[in-house]
């Protein structure tokens, strides 16, 4: 029974603390885009992938789905304050300030456009 425990909470600290790895980009952005880069792969980038483009444990934000009229900012902005609403996602509200949220959206919109997501 002790090995389970041990064997759960081993598995429980290796996900929380594997979201907690900043990722450093591999793409180049213009100069408007560099905070939120920074801030998507400080906060968002261990589990939405390097550059957006999706892991192992949360989906690519370049794809329809998360286009402007079915995903708006406002909706982006709650997500990552109070979490997703399958609870998949938790709250980020304690890493980021809201100018930090802005900067983030700017920066995945940008990420949207430049692959053809968005135009």
């Amino acid at each position: 029974m002790n090995t389970l425990k041990g064997l759960i909470m081993a598995i429980v600290s290796l996900a929380i603390t594997s979201c907690a790895v900043e990722i450093k980009p591999n793409k180049v952005v213009p100069e408007e885009y560099k905070v939120g880069q920074s801030q998507f792969h400080r906060v968002c980038a261990s589990c939405h992938g390097r550059d957006a483009m999706g892991g192992n444990n949360a989906p690519t934000f370049l794809q329809k789905r998360f286009h402007l009229k079915y995903f708006s900012n406002e909706k982006f902005t709650r997500t990552i304050l109070n979490g997703s609403n399958s609870g998949a996602m938790p709250s980020q509200k304690r890493k980021v300030n809201n100018q930090q949220i802005r900067e983030i959206i700017k920066y995945i919109r940008h990420s949207q456009k430049e692959a053809g997501v968005i135009s």
